[in-house]
């Protein structure tokens, strides 16, 4: 992975005293190997999210008129 490097004729005056004629470079906070990079595509995953929200709604709904129905074929009166 390269990490960005600030060259010396950018520094501020302070900066140069603290790190000389010197360019400064960063280095990685962590091991380059623990890194994934995924492509994601942002329409599709909002279009799936949107999809399985509806599922999801429409399957509470569902269980919600089975569970409607079982309880008004145990006791009619309940409900």
């Amino acid at each position: 992975m390269k990490l960005p490097k600030i060259t010396k004729d950018q520094l501020t005056n302070e900066l140069r005293e603290v790190v000389g004629d010197n360019d400064i470079e960063f280095e990685s906070l962590c091991d380059s190997d623990d890194i994934w990079d995924f492509e994601i595509d942002s329409d599709a995953y909002f279009d799936r999210r949107a999809e399985v929200g509806k599922m999801l709604i429409e399957q509470r709904n569902q269980n919600e008129i089975q569970g409607y129905h079982q309880r008004s074929k145990e006791d009619p009166q309940d409900c």
